[in-house]
């Protein structure tokens, strides 16, 4: 009889909390840190990326036009966050505008120096290519951009004519992305990373840097 009212006793309890008996509680997912990341979304409001560049002792139109397949390198590494936000799509035409801001590092030799760089640049994206069914492929360009670094490498100073450079120059980036489709929810890049002068035109500056980079870049909404 003790042992028949034992087994009651447990067979009540299970009956009372069925997570210790026949049924285990659902499992459930966690919720995005950001509604909708990570998602399918054919037209983006706002894209969270990184990219690693790599300096070139190269002029940009070396890189990107003549010589694009023979790069050569410096000492010194960039490692960029940054946001990418639509301000406008074009309806009749694949284009969109957009706007960028990022933090940046720079490591490596004393020469390309290890400062911070904060960066704003508005963005054009072109969003048509005809082989877009088979691998999803944009342009984006931004020819005046904010660039403010909190010291001057010598690497700049010594590719200026005159031997001296600013804290704040202009930024201009040529950028290429692919992802697998258009709706995926990342795509990755590459571009050149240019902060120039413009000739003289900002506190006379006449040189540049060159970072040659490549990076990822995820859909938050």
């Amino acid at each position: 009889m003790k042992k028949s009212g034992i087994g009651a006793a447990v067979a009540t309890l299970f009956s009372i909390h069925p997570g210790v008996g026949g049924e285990l509680p659902t499992a459930t997912a966690p919720a995005p840190l950001i509604p909708g990341m990570l998602e399918a979304n054919a037209a983006p409001t706002l894209r969270i990326g990184a990219y690693v560049g790599a300096l070139s002792d190269q002029s940009l139109i070396n890189i990107t036009v003549l010589r694009p397949w023979a790069p050569n390198f410096a000492s010194g590494i960039l490692v960029d966050a940054h946001a990418v936000y639509t301000a406008w799509r074009f309806q009749s035409i694949p284009l969109e505008l957009e706007i960028e801001g990022g933090v940046a590092k720079r490591f490596g030799s004393r020469e390309a120096g290890q400062q911070w760089e904060f960066d704003l640049i508005p963005m054009a994206r072109w969003t048509y290519f005809p082989w877009n069914d088979y691998i999803y492929t944009n342009f984006r360009l931004g020819l005046i951009g904010a660039s403010y670094v909190t010291g001057i490498s010598e690497f700049e100073r010594q590719f200026d004519s005159s031997g001296h450079s600013s804290r704040f120059l202009n930024l201009l980036v040529p950028e290429l992305t692919v992802s697998p489709y258009k709706e995926a929810p990342f795509e990755v890049f590459v571009r050149v990373h240019h902060r120039s002068g413009v000739y003289g035109l900002i506190n006379g500056v006449h040189g540049a840097s060159n970072y040659i980079s490549t990076g990822i870049r995820f859909t938050a909404f």
